[in-house]
């Protein structure tokens, strides 16, 4: 089996089986066929395919034991974060993604709305410095139109802001969500929307924090998201071809 983007066959292994989970073309509880079937489909040695079954593990998408094989996980229990890239590009049920970005989405402004008020008591003097000086390029890049700039300063944007809190703990909780953000708009720049309210919505973010005022930093975020994530549910909507409004269900 050939890696098409040029990396080793354990990663393509790796991602050509994900996507098969994430699918439910094996579903929870389900065994993986054994090593040589695996190594003969593939093409490759058992070492190989032990690699990427070990990939699988590490996701979180399978349990391996000694004498009982490779079992499926319900990775909607197990997985992680790190999972959703994949799960959009597999699409198996538009309406069940549709209803886990609605669940993320104000998750997500907590994290933001919980690091952006520590940051307005933390924040050192070269950290207003930085988050000025990346507002300034966002919003010169927004000007220009370049979605794709705005994409990734704007990833940049969202790392002062969790540096300036200079806490751990508000690290770790943030990073999943910083690495699932980065991975989607890189996949899947669509479903970046710009708003004409960017720019002020920066200014007066950036204008909060160097004054200490958490409250204003929050209201702010909440102005600016209400409006920002329903016109991301409905460019996502459209791009899945999904009802938001319907209940979520599994993929059968």
């Amino acid at each position: 089996m050939t890696d098409a983007a040029g990396g080793n066959i354990a990663d393509a292994i790796f991602r050509d089986l994900r996507a098969l989970i994430l699918r439910g073309q094996f579903g929870a509880g389900e065994r993986l066929p054994g090593e040589r079937e695996l190594a003969l489909k593939y093409g490759t040695n058992r070492n190989t395919l032990r690699e990427a079954v070990r990939k699988l593990e590490q996701a979180r998408l399978v349990t391996v034991r000694h004498g009982q094989g490779v079992t499926v996980a319900d990775f909607r229990r197990t997985g992680t974060m790190e999972l959703l890239p994949p799960m959009l590009a597999a699409a198996p049920n538009p309406t069940e993604l549709t209803h886990l970005l609605t669940d993320i989405l104000p998750a997500r402004l907590m994290v933001i709305e919980f690091a952006s008020r520590l940051a307005t008591e933390r924040a050192h003097q070269h950290d207003i410095e930085r988050l000025h000086d990346i507002t300034e390029l966002l919003i010169s890049a927004f000007e220009r139109g370049d979605p794709v700039v705005v994409a990734r300063g704007f990833h940049r944007w969202m790392e002062a802001v969790i540096d300036a809190c200079h806490s751990t703990s508000v690290r770790w909780i943030a990073n999943p969500f910083l690495e699932a953000y980065r991975d989607v708009l890189d996949h899947f720049p669509v479903l970046w929307v710009l708003d004409p309210s960017f720019p002020n919505h920066l200014r007066e973010f950036q204008q909060s924090l160097a004054s200490g005022d958490a409250d204003g930093v929050v209201q702010t975020l909440r102005r600016y998201y209400s409006t920002i994530d329903a016109a991301f549910m409905q460019v996502l909507s459209t791009a899945l071809g999904s009802d938001p409004a319907a209940p979520p269900r599994r993929a059968e």
